[in-house]
């Protein structure tokens, strides 16, 4: 039976306690901690050690139930390639934990804190094409009443839309309806219901009320009333539509 392999993927400069934290609040069972080479030598070397001797007293008592870590290095963390250099290591970091974990599927949290800039924008860049989810981890203090860690809801939500919509051929279709809804909003429609947006498409009511529970689903639109219900995009959906759909010029 296959099981989930936890993998994170953590920003390094100088805070054991942001990997002491991240790794509490994940509980990983690979770790590949990134650094520009020019950090490496120092704190996240520690770290490795640290990992690899099972320190509870440094990292917590979930340090003992990692079973990889490894220290990844990005040769030029201030330069115009770092970004793409970035994404070339999330990606053998990817392959690395598919290959480690046998038939277990792998869950990916990359961190976004504690790293030059370019380098998390790279990672915040990645994530998203890799299908990995982000976060970050906040320094130690008492008003964030032990709260360090946060997922960053609004990318991982794009991730998981990217995902829906390469998981299988027909579900891109789904945008069609949902740029048709942010349409006629823009035109300044109101009570907008499966009927109008079928209007304007070659397909039937049933098919845009199908539509419109697979969006609703993914949370690229709201719905309220019973029937006929009112359909509303969501942020979450104009972005995404902006992003994703490809459409003929009367539908863009």
């Amino acid at each position: 039976m296959s099981g989930v392999k936890t993998v994170l993927i953590h920003q390094i400069k100088e805070s054991m306690t942001n990997l002491e934290d991240s790794i509490e609040y994940y509980r990983p069972n690979y770790v590949f901690l990134l650094s520009c080479k020019h950090y490496a030598r120092d704190k996240p070397n520690l770290a490795v050690m640290e990992i690899e001797e099972k320190n509870v007293r440094s990292l917590g008592d979930h340090v003992k139930n990692i079973e990889h870590v490894e220290l990844v290095s990005i040769e030029e963390a201030w330069h115009k390639t770092t970004m793409m250099e970035v994404y070339e290591q999330l990606g053998i970091i990817k392959d690395k934990s598919q290959k480690l974990a046998g038939k277990d599927e792998c869950v990916f949290y990359a961190g976004l804190a504690d790293g030059p800039a370019l380098m998390t924008v790279g990672v915040a860049f990645a994530a998203v094409l890799h299908d990995m989810n982000t976060y970050f981890t906040r320094g130690r203090r008492t008003y964030y009443e032990r709260e360090y860690v946060l997922d960053i809801d609004n990318l991982n939500k794009i991730t998981a839309t990217k995902a829906w919509l390469e998981s299988h051929y027909t579900n891109p279709n789904n945008l069609r309806y949902l740029n048709q809804v942010i349409q006629l909003e823009e035109r300044g429609e109101k009570g907008i219901v499966a009927d109008r947006i079928a209007d304007n498409l070659p397909f039937t009511v049933e098919a845009t009320r199908q539509a419109i529970r697979s969006l609703a689903k993914h949370e690229l639109i709201e719905t309220e009333g019973k029937r006929p219900k009112i359909v509303h995009s969501t942020e979450l959906g104009r972005l995404s539509n902006r992003l994703f759909f490809v459409g003929n010029d009367e539908e863009q």
